[in-house]
């Protein structure tokens, strides 16, 4: 249980008594305190994981709620993200996680575009999405065609696409022509 939170349990309790809530919430309000003990660091992030639900990242250090990194380097002699890695560890995603949630968002736009090459799938793509090389390459290929194969997508060319109408082509033969 965090400071704020024991605080908070004691406003319930004493809903009746007004000024002793009035009090209480002011002190939840200055949390964390301005000295920064070894408990007081870790209420803060402790309070920051349930208010944010991630732990803290080494730029989420700079809000008044959490002390700033050179208290950190001060008081357990490590710098902010070593100490951040041995006691709060994010967890990072695995390289297949990564290449399933890549390859899903590709196929998906792939579909929605239409694309009929590389440059066109990357001028066209979603913001935010990767790529098509970066996609290759966590399916371990670097070509366009084989990425599309792997992926069992299909292959579009202009016609496909609607962008051009498709070629009419006149055959004459000389056995046509009589002099």
């Amino acid at each position: 249980m965090t400071r704020k939170q024991a605080l908070e349990l004691a406003v319930q309790a004493l809903a009746e008594n007004k000024e002793a809530v009035q009090v209480l919430h002011t002190m939840i309000d200055e949390l964390p305190l301005n000295r920064w003990t070894e408990a007081a660091i870790r209420d803060s992030v402790e309070q920051f994981i349930l208010d944010n639900g991630r732990p803290p990242m080494n730029t989420d250090f700079k809000i008044r709620e959490l002390p700033p990194h050179t208290v950190v380097k001060r008081r357990f002699g490590i710098t902010l993200q070593q100490w951040l890695d041995q006691n709060y560890p994010s967890p990072k995603p695995s390289e297949e996680e990564i290449r399933a949630a890549v390859t899903e968002r590709f196929v998906e736009d792939y579909k929605r575009l239409r694309p009929v090459s590389a440059e066109d799938y990357n001028a066209r793509r979603t913001t935010g999405n990767r790529g098509w090389a970066f996609v290759a390459r966590c399916n371990h290929t670097g070509r366009w065609r084989t990425l599309l194969k792997k992926l069992d997508l299909p292959v579009y060319d202009s016609r496909g696409a609607g962008d051009t109408p498709p070629l009419k082509v006149k055959v004459i033969s000389d056995t046509d022509f009589r002099d």
